[in-house]
């Protein structure tokens, strides 16, 4: 079995972890939606915030990371222990968290189509009210 990708195939980005550069063959799919998946515990966050500090510290990119279930702070902390300092990031304007985590008593309003720009708009106006 060949193990070198074929001429001609989907065009890569880089993601800087050069592990999963290696098995994926340069990287993710360049303007292509990637899911990552998996059980509790298998690094999905740690692949996403490595893979975005990779953007802002070598290609100059922003960032933003979406969580559903962690609180931003919790990752922020829990990323200190791989010596990664979001928080200066996060300062610089380079790495923003939008906190999509349902609160225990909140309401479903909505089944069915989502929409993130609703959502992003939403915690925005909530944390302006709110000041």
């Amino acid at each position: 079995m060949n193990s070198r990708p074929k001429k001609n195939t989907v065009q890569k980005l880089p993601t800087g972890i050069p592990g999963f550069e290696h098995i994926s063959f340069g990287g993710l799919p360049r303007g292509r939606t990637t899911l990552v998946s998996g059980s509790a515990g298998s690094a999905k966050t740690v692949f996403a915030v490595q893979f975005l500090i990779e953007g802002v510290t070598l290609s100059g990119e922003s960032g933003v990371f979406v969580t559903f279930e962690e609180s931003p702070r919790d990752i922020v902390r829990n990323m200190n222990g791989f010596g990664w300092d979001l928080q200066d990031l996060i300062d610089q304007k380079k790495l923003a968290f939008v906190d999509a985590a349902m609160d225990p008593g909140d309401e479903v309003l909505e089944a069915g189509h989502y929409d993130l720009g609703a959502l992003v708009a939403d915690r925005k106006s909530t944390r302006l009210n709110s000041s």
